[in-house]
C-alpha cells in the first residue's frame, strides 16, 4: 500500500521499491492523463504464476475520478494477464464501502463472489472486503466506449 503521505525521498524509494518487486511477479503502472505524463493514480498486479493467478490493484487522486481511468487501466491489465501470460483467474478486493470501485470491477467484466472477513491489514485496520473475479473461460468484454478511453 502507498503510504498516507510522502516527502520526495520517501516517494523516490517507494518506487525503486516498485521497480524491485517485477523480480517477484509484481507489476505497477503509472495512471496519467495524455499529453500529461503528471501521475494521477496506480494499476498494479501481482502474478501467482504456479496457481495461474494474479490479484489486480488501482488507486486514482480524488481530483480525476469519474473520467473512466480506473477502468481503461484494469480492462488493460486484466487483458494483459490473461491474454498473455496463461493466467486463468484474475482477482480484485474493493472495501464494502466503495460503489465506485465495484462500478469499476463490473464494467471490466468482473464477478462479485461475496464478503471476506478480516481479509487482510489495510493501512491502520483489516476490514471486510469484497472478492471479485474474471476468468480467463469469461465471455469477451466488448470494446470500452470511447468517452471511457
Amino acid at each position: 500500500m502507498m503510504p498516507e503521505s510522502l516527502t520526495e525521498e520517501s516517494a523516490a524509494d517507494w518506487i525503486r521499491r516498485g521497480l524491485d518487486a517485477w523480480s517477484a511477479g509484481i507489476a505497477r503502472f503509472a495512471i496519467t492523463v495524455p499529453p500529461s505524463d503528471d501521475c494521477v493514480g496506480q494499476v498494479g498486479i501481482g502474478f501467482e504464476f504456479p496457481n495461474r493467478r494474479a490479484d489486480v490493484f488501482y488507486w486514482l487522486a480524488r481530483g480525476v475520478r469519474g473520467r473512466g481511468l480506473a477502468t481503461e487501466a484494469l480492462d488493460l491489465v486484466t487483458a494483459w494477464a490473461l491474454g498473455d501470460h496463461d493466467i486463468v483467474r484474475v482477482q480484485l478486493i474493493t472495501h464494502l464501502d466503495n460503489p465506485a470501485s465495484h462500478a469499476v470491477a463490473r464494467r471490466c467484466g468482473y464477478t462479485r463472489e461475496g464478503v471476506l472477513r478480516a481479509w487482510l491489514p489495510i493501512k491502520s485496520s483489516q476490514p471486510d472486503v469484497l472478492m471479485w473475479s474474471r476468468l480467463a473461460s469469461d465471455p469477451p468484454m466488448p470494446a470500452l466506449p470511447a468517452s471511457v478511453m
